[in-house]
């Protein structure tokens, strides 16, 4: 498992939306023009959750994350490499 940075403008709507129990897309942009793009990767991996009626919420994986703006990460799916018979006397 790795811990990976969040990088400056996802960590920085993860920061604004940690203020209120549930807020919209809008209460958390940065004004630049990747949001939209930002905001689905957050909802996507699980950084904030969709409570419904078009709004959202932070979920833990997200408060975790908030403070240093680090996740942990771990590749899906990733095989063990592969071992290699023993040779043995």
């Amino acid at each position: 498992m790795a811990r990976l940075s969040l990088g400056e403008n996802r960590w920085r709507m993860l920061r604004r939306a940690l203020g209120a129990k549930r807020f919209r897309y809008v209460d958390c942009r940065n004004m630049t023009r990747h949001d939209q793009q930002h905001f689905d990767w957050l909802v996507g991996n699980g950084f904030f959750a969709i409570a419904g009626d078009g709004t959202f919420e932070v979920t833990d994986k997200g408060r975790a994350a908030a403070d240093l703006g680090l996740y942990d990460w771990e590749p899906a799916g990733a095989a063990p490499p592969p071992r290699r018979p023993r040779t043995g006397k």
